[in-house]
This record gives structure tokens, C-alpha cells and sequence, in this order.
């Protein structure tokens, strides 16, 4: 059931990724272990262990894992994992257990509900398990690979999935070897791998029990001894096969015959299994086989849950007496808190349940629901509601814990519940349809929000205006159209839509505050309404946090970095958008909306503030984490500040390269007011390498001519007006710069006023000018604004030198600047000290120095760190 196994129920997620010890009494089987043990020697990436169901595989894998001292990761997989997003979140958490940075930065995309290209994932899981190895190499001089077990893989049939398993196999990193446990060969060139002697494989006849084994495992797990004739004969009619053998001892402990019984047993494995079942099962007292049989819906099994479904108070008790009689019950924590039936035993728990007692699911499914539901668990009781076929009481559920779903736990899965419900139940429900309208908004997907706005207009017209739920569902609403009113460029529509949608809104419901007043402050901030737009975006935060509501949180910091950027309030930009970061990924683990915004504009301020290497480490994470959730408006903006900081610090190809890729997401559809920054810095680049043709050829294309007014929209264009025409010697550069002076002053734009003293003092306002921008910049730390346009006596323009640094060089600078040794460097970056003496030759030579210190000095003059 998936709803057992969403990320934020932790209780339940143990389960899902706990490494399991060996059933209590299971036979030791050495030899197979041995040949396990010697496929992970031999450096093998895949071993499959394939067999029918109840041969054993589980067991024998947890035996296994449980000799080895390396690193091991295990996911247990059902039917509801064949999803390609919820495949590889589980993957990649199963895998964070044995090292915490295999896909640091996939892991809140993935949580996010958004799923990467499979390129862009399988390089990323691939580089980080390469590096975490390196990291564990500095430790250990031979580790063993981390193993990573996919338990019941056969569930997995989307070639989407299977294509990723393919690619990691296909380029396997020495750290990673892949355990398949499942009941049929998958998908995947496993005759290629054969004869590459990449593979290891144990199959139904290397698991099958023998008489030795079966007369150990009888006498061991059951206490019980044959004749040797009555074991030769119990193992052939078994074939080995360890479910039927545990099936068989159990009733044999209540046979006085046992020659008769085994004589007696014959038939295919589905049909002994079957008869063995209801031969078990009939010998139990009535109130394990009610308990058994009411319990059959229950995916995991707890004292407290069993309880509620079967109306008992002694659960956990009846719990622990079956796993005692050996009774297919599997513990899944180390505290007895958590187990599961057997698969093949609950298959024929529920088949039993379906055939004799089908009248009472729906109040089981009904019980465990309203458990789950108290128990703060929503997409449990969901499914459990499904199940019952209550769809009305799904609808409640969805309205509920709509908003929870869509943004901090299960986006994905919310939106395919209410596809699936009854047509005429999903549009009649207006929260409904804005939630799948806000899920678009989210995404990114504006233009498919369109029928679900429509629908939920229609439905909203059924209800009484004046009621106070109608009011509240009017303004959910309003403030969703007012985003999609913003990306289409309608700018006074979205403002009036966003205000009524805050003025129908009580206090006393802070989901709808939030939202609301984050509309609202968008609005406000998009019209260059400032204190207006960071009253209503500081509302929006308070509430989004007071319900941990992390989506709307980061939104709101990041249109509030937005405004404090172009005011100049760089350092309450800094300590805002840090203190929500660290509260966002702390608290949820995953990627809010536009958090690669609010790490691209954090970018921006350290490279003003001349830190060059952490603001370039800051911009590619913002990209990494923008192009991961595909979120194409934060990938814009760490793309331009990276073109920024790559043209001044003399990367020119990288620059235009990022340009390059911030267009073609511009031409893929992005809010329309992004497209004046993308130009702005197109330009600026231009300018710099003299094509000033080509630059006046893009500024004119915008529509806003340098006379145009100066607004706050504006600026960006304004100011790449300016930089054309002092490289053009224009007349009137000093009138524009005059102009966007006295429109910054006005409207308390610091951060673009001092851009334009700086530029003005080039453009003939001289010293006093730059006097000027230095006043107002020193408090916030201002320092690139002065060097990048040759006003800093101190410092030196960046292409003077030999030829740029790399990436990889401008890291190992940084450090050197810090004072590390090379030994330290070597450990921080997962380097040679070799590589890193490498590197240092590389600098020396491009910075024409013999020291560190002189390197080091003259870096700080060429503004690189």
C-alpha cells in the first residue's frame, strides 16, 4: 500500500528502509553465503537472487548482509513502487544511510515531487557514489562497495525504472553493488553481464532445501524429528521449498502421524500451499484465525492499529505469540513495534477474506483509515478510504490535507487520487480543483491550470455567496488566478484579484493568510510597490510558518530577497533568506518552489560582497537544484548571476554559455518581467566584448527606449542603456544616469542607485559621484559594483590575467586564502594532495606569482577572492 511508505511518516518509513536481521531460528546456509561473499569480492556490480515465491531469498540475503561490514542499504519494495519518482526517492534515501551525501541535492528535488531527467539523475547518483567512495577510501585503504538490496524486485515493470537500474549497471561505479531479490528475471542484459563476468546469481535450485537442510531446519525453527524416510520423502513432495517445509512442520506438530500426513501430501506448490494454509489456519483457536483474517488488509502490522481494526485491546500480545509460534509474521523494527505477514501467507489471508468474509472490508478499511487519520497519517487513511470504497469520505480526506499534500509530502500521488475520483464528485468540489490548479502553479505548468480554474468557478457557483466557507474557497481561488495573471503578464488584473482574495480571508485560517497575502505581496512587488509588497510578504511568511507551510515560506523569502536586492538591504537579505533555508531543509528535507532562487539571489550578494568562490559554489547549487525540480524561472536567475560573475572574472565563453541556456528556458515559457534581466545581462556582455550593434539591436527589441520613464520594472534596462552608451561615448549618458539617479531616490531603490552613481561617475558625474555610491555602499558591504567598472584604485581588472582560472582552481584559492595546508585542501575538496600541488602550479602560473602569499594577495587585487 503506498500510503504506508510516504516520507513524512517516519514511523512507517523505518520499515520501508530497514535493513532487516535473519528470521528468529532460520537455517544458516553458509554455502550461499559464501558464493554472496565472493561476488562482492570479485568487484561483481549486480547479484540476482531469483526464485518462486517462499524459496527463501529474503532470508537468505538478511543472512548474508548480516556477516558484512560494509555499508548496506535495503529498500523493501511493493506494487506501489513501480512509479518511477516514489522508485527513485526510496533509492536514493535507502542509499543516504550508508553516506549522507549520495544525492544530497537530488533528495529534496525528488521529495519535492519532481523527478529529473533520467540523464541528469543517473550522472548525479553516479558522481556522488564515486565521490563518497573516494571519501571512504581516505578512511579505509580497501572498503567494500556499498550494497544496495532491492527486496520483491519483481514488482518493478515500468521501463522508465528499469532504465535507470539498466544505466547504473551499464557504467557501474566501483562503490555500488546492486542486490536484485525478486521472484523472475527482470528486465535488463543480464546475458551481457554473464559474459562479462559482472554477475552473480543464485536461482530456485541453488535454494532448494536439501535433507540435511530440510532435517535441521524441522528440528531447529519446530522442534520436530522424522524418520529418515518420512524426511526423504517430505523434501521431494516439497522440492525443497522452504514456505511449504515451514507450512508442513506446522502441521505436523499437531499430527500423531506424521508418516501418513507427509504420504498423504502431494500436488503443485500453489495447491499444497493452499491446502497447508487452510490446514494451519484451521488448527489455530477461533480468535487467531478472526485476528489473522481481519488483519489480512494491513500492509504493516502494530498493537495500537490491529486494535483498532479488529476491535481487540490485546494486539501487541497476539503479536508477539505469532511470531513466537513461528506463524509468518516478520518483525520490521528492532523494538517489536512493527511486522508484516509473510507476502505468499497474507496473499492467502486476503484471498481467504475476499472469498468468505467479503461483507466485512469495508468496515476494516473504514477502522484502519480513521486510525491512520487520528494518527496524523493522511495518505494512509486515504488509501484505506479508497479501499473501502467510501469516495465521499476521500473527497473530506483530499479537501483536508489537500494543501499538506501538495506541498510537503505527496504532490504526485494527490493529484492522482483526484483524477481517479468519480467525475461527478471532483467537480463538485471547488478545493478540489484549486488544488490541482495551485499544483500547476507549483510546477510550473501554468497553461494546464486552465480547466481546473474553470472548474472550480463552476463549482464555487453552487454554494451559498455569503457563507463563510464559500468566502474562504472565493479567495483561495482569486489568489491562485492572481499567480497565473502574473506569468500572462497581466499585472493591475493580478493586484485587484489578489486583494480581494486577502480581504475575504479571516485570521483565523493561516494556510489561506499565507497564500493570500503571498499573492498579494507578488502583486505589490511586480508593481514596484515595495513597503507594501514586504508587509504582505513578511504576513505571508509568519503564517506559512506558523503551520509549517514551507512552500509558501520560501516563496515569500524569495520575492522579499527580490525587493531587498534592488533596495540594497543586502545584509537583512542574507540573514532572512539563510534563517529560512536552514529552518526549510532541516525541518522537511525537500525543495520548495523557488528555493534555487533564493540560493541565486544569496549568490549574488556574496560575489557583490567579493567572495567570489563561495558565491560561485552558492549559483551552480541554485542551478543544480533549479534544473533538478524544474523550476525554469530559479534556473534563469542563477544562470544570468552566473553569466555575470563568469564575464568579469574573464570565463567569457562560460559566460555567454549560460546566457545561451537562460534563453532557450526563456523561450520555453517563463514570467514575462525575468526576460528584462536576461537582456540586461545579454547586453552587458555585448558591451564587454564591443559588439555594440548587436547590443542596441536587443536593448530596442525590449520595447523600452532610453528615454522611456524610469520605474522599477525598468531598471534593468535603464541601466544596460546607460553601459551602452558610455561605451559608445553617447551624449546623453550622463542625462540617463541623472534620470535613473532620481527614480532610485524616490522610491528608496539603494542598490540600484549606487549601480547608477557608479556608472554616472564613468559617464562624467566624476568623483563625487562615486563618493557618493561609496557612502552608500560600504555599510552593506558593496565591493564588486566599484572593481568590475575600474573605479577601485586598489584593484585591477580581472582580464588582465594570463588566462582564467578554472573551476576547480578558483576552489583550491579559496582554501589556500583560508590558510589550509595542502594535506587539508586535499580532504575538504576529496583530492590527491598531488592534484592539489597540480592545481597550485596551475595558479601560480596563471596569477604570474612564486608564493602562496603572493598568490594569494594578488588574487584579492584581481577581485577573485
Amino acid at each position: 500500500m503506498a500510503s504506508m511508505r510516504t516520507l513524512a511518516t517516519p514511523l512507517l518509513l523505518m520499515p520501508k528502509l530497514h535493513r532487516p536481521a535473519p528470521p528468529r531460528r532460520a537455517l544458516a546456509r553458509p554455502g550461499l553465503v559464501a558464493r554472496l561473499h565472493a561476488g562482492l569480492e570479485a568487484r561483481h556490480p549486480l547479484t540476482l537472487i531469483a526464485a518462486p515465491a517462499g524459496y527463501g531469498k529474503t532470508t537468505l540475503a538478511a543472512q548474508w548482509i548480516a556477516h558484512l561490514n560494509g555499508a548496506v542499504a535495503w529498500l523493501s519494495l511493493d506494487e506501489a513502487d513501480d512509479d518511477p519518482l516514489r522508485f527513485c526517492t526510496y533509492l536514493v534515501a535507502a542509499l543516504q544511510q550508508v553516506h549522507p551525501d549520495i544525492g544530497a541535492e537530488l533528495l529534496p528535488v525528488l521529495r519535492a515531487g519532481h523527478l529529473p531527467s533520467q540523464a541528469t539523475l543517473v550522472t548525479t547518483l553516479l558522481n556522488d557514489l564515486e565521490a563518497a567512495y573516494v571519501d571512504r577510501q581516505t578512511v579505509e585503504p580497501s572498503p567494500t562497495p556499498f550494497v544496495c538490496v532491492f527486496d520483491d524486485f519483481h514488482v518493478i515493470q515500468r521501463p522508465a525504472i528499469l532504465s535507470i537500474v539498466q544505466a547504473l549497471l551499464a557504467h557501474p561505479p566501483v562503490g555500488l553493488h546492486l542486490v536484485l531479490v525478486t521472484r523472475e528475471d527482470p528486465a535488463l542484459p543480464l546475458a551481457r553481464l554473464r559474459a562479462r563476468d559482472q554477475l552473480t546469481e543464485l536461482r530456485a535450485a541453488d535454494l532448494r532445501f536439501n535433507e540435511v537442510e530440510t532435517a535441521l531446519f524441522l528440528q531447529t525453527g519446530m522442534d520436530l524429528a522424522l524418520t529418515e524416510a518420512d524426511l526423504t520423502r517430505l523434501t521431494e513432495r516439497t522440492e525443497g521449498w522452504a514456505v511449504g517445509l515451514q507450512l508442513a512442520g506446522l502441521s505436523l506438530q499437531t499430527h500423531a502421524d506424521p508418516t501418513a500426513f507427509v504420504a498423504a501430501l502431494s500436488g503443485s506448490h500453489r495447491f499444497i500451499l493452499s491446502y497447508l494454509t487452510e490446514e494451519v489456519l484451521a488448527r489455530q483457536p477461533s480468535s487467531v484465525q478472526h485476528f489473522l483474517r481481519d488483519t489480512a488488509i494491513l500492509t504493516r502490522l502494530s498493537g495500537d492499529l490491529c486494535d483498532a481494526v479488529t476491535g481487540r485491546s490485546d494486539s501487541a500480545d497476539m503479536l508477539e505469540r505469532l511470531l513466537a509460534a513461528n506463524l509468518f509474521i516478520i518483525p520490521l523494527d528492532d523494538e517489536g513495534r512493527w511486522y508484516r505477514y509473510h507476502h505468499l501467507f497474507a496473499d492467502l489471508l486476503q484471498h481467504t477474506l475476499q472469498r468468505k468474509h467479503a461483507a466485512s472490508l469495508p468496515g476494516l478499511h473504514q477502522r484502519a483509515s480513521q486510525w491512520y487519520e487520528r494518527h496524523d497519517m493522511p495518505i494512509a487513511s486515504v488509501e484505506h478510504a479508497r479501499a473501502a470504497g467510501d469516495m465521499q469520505r476521500v473527497v473530506t480526506l483530499l479537501e483536508e490535507y489537500g494543501w499538506r499534500l501538495l506541498t510537503r509530502e505527496d504532490a504526485p500521488m494527490l493529484q492522482q487520487w483526484i483524477h481517479a475520483l468519480p467525475q461527478a464528485l471532483r467537480q463538485r468540489s471547488p478545493r478540489l480543483n484549486t488544488l490541482l490548479v495551485w499544483a500547476h502553479i507549483l510546477h510550473g505548468t501554468y497553461q494546464q491550470a486552465t480547466p481546473y480554474l474553470a472548474a472550480a468557478h463552476a463549482a464555487l457557483a453552487d454554494l451559498p455567496p455569503e457563507a463563510t466557507e464559500t468566502r474562504a474557497l472565493q479567495a483561495d481561488i482569486l489568489a491562485a488566478e492572481s499567480f497565473l495573471a502574473q506569468v500572462q503578464g497581466q499585472m493591475l488584473e493580478a493586484l485587484g484579484m489578489a486583494q480581494q482574495a486577502r480581504s475575504l480571508v479571516p485570521e483565523a485560517q493561516p494556510r489561506l493568510v499565507g497564500s493570500t497575502a503571498l499573492a498579494l505581496g507578488v502583486a505589490y512587488r511586480v508593481a514596484g510597490r515595495f513597503d507594501e509588497a514586504v508587509a504582505s510578504l513578511e504576513e505571508a511568511l509568519h503564517a506559512a510558518q506558523a503551520i509549517d507551510d514551507h512552500v509558501t515560506a520560501m516563496v515569500a523569502v524569495a520575492h522579499l530577497a527580490l525587493i531587498w536586492s534592488p533596495q540594497g538591504r543586502l545584509r537583512r537579505l542574507v540573514a532572512s533568506a539563510e534563517a529560512v533555508l536552514e529552518r526549510t531543509e532541516v525541518a522537511v528535507q525537500m525543495a520548495p518552489l523557488m528555493i534555487g532562487t533564493v540560493h541565486a539571489v544569496l549568490g549574488q550578494v556574496y560575489y557583490e560582497w567579493n567572495q567570489v568562490a563561495k558565491a560561485r559554489a552558492l549559483l551552480q547549487h541554485a542551478l543544480r537544484m533549479a534544473q533538478l525540480s524544474s523550476q525554469p524561472t530559479s534556473a534563469i536567475y542563477a544562470s544570468l548571476s552566473l553569466a555575470r560573475l563568469c564575464q568579469e572574472t574573464g570565463e567569457a565563453e562560460a559566460a555567454a554559455r549560460y546566457l545561451r541556456d537562460a534563453g532557450e528556458l526563456l523561450a520555453q515559457g517563463a514570467p514575462a518581467w525575468v526576460r528584462l534581466d536576461w537582456v540586461a545581462q545579454q547586453v552587458a556582455l555585448l558591451v564587454a566584448q564591443g559588439q555594440l550593434a548587436e547590443a542596441e539591436a536587443s536593448l530596442t527589441a525590449t520595447g523600452i527606449p532610453a528615454e522611456a520613464p524610469v520605474t522599477y520594472r525598468t531598471d534593468a534596462i535603464h541601466l544596460a542603456w546607460l553601459r551602452w552608451m558610455i561605451a559608445r561615448h553617447h551624449p546623453q549618458a550622463l542625462a540617463l544616469a541623472e534620470r535613473i539617479v532620481q527614480s532610485a531616490e524616490t522610491d528608496g531603490r539603494t542598490g540600484t542607485l549606487i549601480y547608477a552613481l557608479v556608472l554616472g561617475a564613468k559617464a562624467g558625474g566624476g568623483t563625487a559621484w562615486l563618493a557618493r555610491a561609496r557612502q552608500l555602499g560600504e555599510p552593506e558591504g558593496y565591493q564588486r559594483v566599484f572593481s568590475e567598472n575600474d573605479l577601485d584604485q586598489q584593484a585591477l581588472p580581472a582580464q588582465e590575467l594570463i588566462e582564467p582560472l578554472t573551476e576547480r582552481e578558483c576552489e583550491v584559492l579559496y582554501l589556500l586564502a583560508e590558510g589550509l595546508t595542502y594535506a587539508q585542501i586535499a580532504e575538504r575538496l576529496i583530492i590527491s594532495i598531488n592534484t592539489v600541488r597540480y592545481h597550485v602550479k596551475g595558479i601560480y602560473g596563471k596569477l604570474g606569482v612564486a608564493k602562496q602569499v603572493q598568490a594569494v594577495e594578488r588574487a584579492r587585487a584581481l577581485g577573485l577572492i
